[in-house]
């Protein structure tokens, strides 16, 4: 079952969070600090962005007026991930809520983490590619 993440979900959101961290391979560019975690998720939650859990995955966002548009709101995908067979339903409860409550939801693909498949689901769900970004760790 697909739901609202509460306060309690944090110690199952950070699990989570630690484990996709070392698969997308961004422990190797910021590394993983759970208390940083820990502080992303509770304002996440608390201040009603919308962030989903179920049992083997989580869904969120951050919905804000856009930069170039403030009368458009922009929900941005800050992670996805599913050790199950939920992810397509995180992925519906996440842009159900962006259709009511935004104006637009971006998604991303990472590169360890079969860009080509996600994007092409993306696309086959509506969504259209915008741009790639690039990091560079100093």
């Amino acid at each position: 079952m697909v739901r609202r993440a509460e306060l309690s979900d944090i110690p199952k959101l950070l699990g989570m969070g630690e484990r996709f961290s070392k698969l997308a391979n961004l422990s190797a560019h910021v590394g993983y600090d759970p208390a940083s975690m820990e502080q992303t998720f509770r304002a996440l939650i608390e201040n009603g962005h919308p962030v989903f859990v179920s049992d083997t995955g989580a869904i969120g966002a951050t919905c804000l007026p856009h930069p170039f548009n403030a009368s458009h709101i922009a929900a941005q995908e800050l992670f996805w991930w599913s050790e199950g067979k939920d992810g397509l339903r995180l992925l519906k409860a996440l842009t159900a809520h962006c259709k009511e409550h935004c104006h637009s939801l971006t998604m991303i693909t990472l590169e360890a983490i079969e860009p080509e498949r996600t994007g092409q689901l993306y696309q086959r769900l509506g969504f259209e590619p915008l741009e790639h970004s690039y990091t560079k760790v100093f």
